[in-house]
Parts: C-alpha cells; structure tokens; sequence
C-alpha cells in the first residue's frame, strides 16, 4: 500500500496531476454547490426532480468555470467566448439535460416512495451522472484551457 501511495504522490506532483488535482477539488465545491441546491429545492416540494436538477446544474457552472479556468489551468485574463465559454457552456448543458432526464426517470420509478427517500436517490442519480461526466470533462477543458501552442498536456 506504501508503494502505490508513493507513486500517487509522484504523479500528484506533475503539471499533470498538479491540473487533476486541482480540476477535482473545484469540481468537489462546484458539486457541493449544485447538491446543496437540488437537495434544498427537491426536499420541501420547492420543484420537482428534473426542475430542480436543472438550477443545481446552473448553480454549480459560475463557481465551476472560474475554479477549473483559473486555478485548475492557471487562465487568466479575458476568457475566449469561442474557444473557451460556449464550449463550457455547452458542457454544462449537455449534462444538465443528462442529469435531468435521468433523475426524472429514476424519480418517476420510484414514485411510490417518500420524499426524503426520493430526494437522496434523486441526490445519488445525479452525483453518478455527473461522475460520469468528470472524466470526460476534463479531458475537454485540457483542451479548452491550455496554453495556445502546447499540444498535449505534461507530465513533467
């Protein structure tokens, strides 16, 4: 066990795990964030499964963005609308209308159950989609956000 958690820390140490890291703590509070808001608008009937995974999904994007942009990739200045915020936005769409259908579907599944039991299984739908979507996120905002001229992300 020692041994794989030294090399963890090898490769937490490149520019590369140094992104990851980064890309996964900002995607912790900007989750935190849009948990937070779908289990408070679903809970006390405020909307309903797909209504309220749709404003988490908004809620989560601002702190999101600016977290992966300018701490998990180290952008600063203007930010690109064509190179760097539609596509962002696009992202946030695409799973937000993901993460919407597929709570609506769970949650009209399981109809039958109480409010709070649906409310953490809607909560669990949506934490599986959007892990789902971390992989495949970052490897969209590598892109998006590098440097202009670096072709591939290091691992120095």
């Amino acid at each position: 066990m020692a041994g794989v958690l030294d090399q963890l820390t090898v490769v937490r140490r490149t520019a590369l795990g140094v992104k990851l890291t980064r890309y996964a703590l900002g995607s912790v509070v900007s989750f935190g964030v849009s948990e937070i808001t779908l289990v408070a608008l679903f809970a006390p009937h405020l909307l309903g499964a797909r209504g309220s995974s749709l404003v988490a999904s908004v809620a989560g994007l601002i702190p999101g963005y600016f977290l992966n942009r300018n701490w998990a990739w180290g952008r600063r200045g203007r930010s690109h609308l064509g190179r760097e915020v539609m596509p962002y936005w696009l992202t946030v769409v695409v799973t937000a209308l993901v993460a919407a259908i597929s709570i609506g579907a769970v949650n009209g599944a399981v109809a039958d159950l109480s409010r709070p039991a649906r409310t953490v299984i809607n909560a669990m739908t949506y934490l599986a989609v959007y892990g789902v979507f971390f992989v495949l996120k970052f490897l969209l905002f590598d892109w998006l956000f590098r440097e202009p001229g670096a072709l591939v992300a290091t691992s120095e």
